[in-house]
């Protein structure tokens, strides 16, 4: 091997390992995300102190939780056009920090849902269908009553005359 495929060899596994560090700290500040507005919430209702305090360490705790999770996505974002730009990875390749199963879970769940909703229009023009159906149908009983009943009442009529 060369000095430039080493190169590039330590600066590909190194991205690689950032990229995966990154996913970690992603799943940290989730859990964090969830864990201390309720540390927070629960401080809160068992102290005798103000409770505006704790609702204010709470928001600021949300915002700032949020502001890691932006950061962290930023930088593996800046990280992946780095990649792009070297020419590491395609230009539609983007790997995504939250793991590549969620995605994949969510491109299936998209495609479930297209075939869901066809379905569902499926069974609607069925139902139409019968709907049209039946209404001929009861189209064509209710004029054979209505011509029965004529013919009973032309019987009776005649039966009257005799």
């Amino acid at each position: 091997m060369n000095q430039k495929e080493e190169m590039y060899d330590k600066f590909f596994d190194i991205q690689e390992k950032v990229h995966l560090e990154n996913q970690k700290k992603i799943r940290v500040g989730l859990k964090v995300n969830i864990f201390l507005p309720l540390v927070f919430l629960l401080i809160s209702f068992i102290s005798n102190r103000s409770k505006l305090v704790f609702l204010l360490l709470w928001i600021i705790s949300l915002f700032g939780i949020s502001f890691y999770l932006l950061y962290i996505e930023y930088m593996d974002f800046k990280l992946q056009a780095r990649l792009k730009e070297f020419g590491i990875i395609d230009e539609d390749e983007n790997k995504a920090l939250i793991g590549h199963e969620v995605v994949q879970g969510l491109d299936d769940i998209n495609a479930v849902r297209k075939e869901v909703v066809q379905d569902i229009k499926d069974k609607k023009k069925e139902i139409k269908n019968e709907i049209r159906k039946e209404k001929e149908e009861i189209r064509k009983e209710k004029k054979e009553l209505q011509e029965g009943i004529k013919k009973d009442i032309q019987t009776v009529g005649d039966k009257l005359k005799k």
